[in-house]
């Protein structure tokens, strides 16, 4: 991808505003993801971010304002969040839950055929579970459930993947794996990425930019070493922290 690509819009907000019982939970006068970027975003609980996540993916319609790029006619999208995981009691394996983004595009009514099955089965060895794809989804871990997810949005063939909080209640060695998964994803295919997180330590390794969402508003967009200062941090969360300088990256301790 030439600069100039790069440096093209993949997703610009305008103006958007979202109210929920007449309160304003998201507040965005203007934000521009760069084509092919993996941008992170950090805010507290409550700070608009996942609700951010659902306006870029159009699945939640703003009261004002204007989505251009992905989702909408400008480019396909696709999130892998908490709210999308599948019910594990259902009776479907792990390759059969990958499929269920095709019905995305085929409709409700259409049933995937051998070239989305071999879709899946490459996006399964892609995220690293090939070998559990006739395995229940009732049996999987939770690493293994959030990487079926990850394979599952990645079905739609999206321009932009967005992930909300791809970690959460996953192990240490379980997280770092599902980092490490995302971040040859997002270089493999040439994705524009956006990824809701608590895991700031990782966010100089993967990302190009952060944006820092508080009380339903951006404050803050620059590089990951410069989010990650004690004083900006303390500002977002409300906590002090100590932050080091390890190897030319910033480590945050609480």
């Amino acid at each position: 991808m030439s600069g100039a690509d790069r440096d093209a819009p993949a997703v610009t907000l305008l103006d958007v505003r979202v109210v929920r019982q007449g309160r304003a939970v998201l507040r965005v006068r203007e934000l521009v993801v760069k084509r092919g970027e993996f941008l992170g975003v950090i805010g507290p609980n409550g700070s608009g971010k996942s609700t951010l996540l659902a306006v870029v993916a159009g699945r939640l319609r703003p009261a004002t304002g204007k989505i251009l790029g992905a989702g909408t006619a400008g480019g396909r999208v696709a999130l892998a969040a908490q709210m999308t995981a599948l019910d594990p009691r259902l009776p479907i394996s792990i390759l059969e839950s990958v499929m269920v983004g095709a019905y995305a595009e085929l409709g409700a009514l259409r049933r995937p055929g051998p070239k989305v099955r071999a879709r899946a089965r490459q996006l399964l060895d892609m995220v690293g579970i090939a070998h559990l794809a006739d395995r229940p989804i009732g049996l999987c871990s939770g690493g293994e459930a959030q990487r079926a997810a990850i394979a599952r949005a990645l079905l739609q063939r999206p321009d932009v993947l967005l992930l909300d909080e791809p970690t959460s209640a996953l192990d240490w060695r379980a997280q770092r794996e599902i980092l490490a998964c995302i971040k040859d994803i997002h270089s493999r295919l040439g994705l524009t990425t956006v990824m809701v997180t608590h895991e700031l330590n990782a966010l100089p390794e993967l990302c190009d930019r952060v944006l820092v969402l508080r009380a339903g508003e951006p404050v803050w967009l620059g590089s990951a070493r410069e989010a990650l200062t004690p004083q900006r941090l303390a500002e977002t969360f409300g906590i002090p922290f100590t932050v080091l300088d390890h190897r030319d990256r910033p480590v945050v301790l609480f």
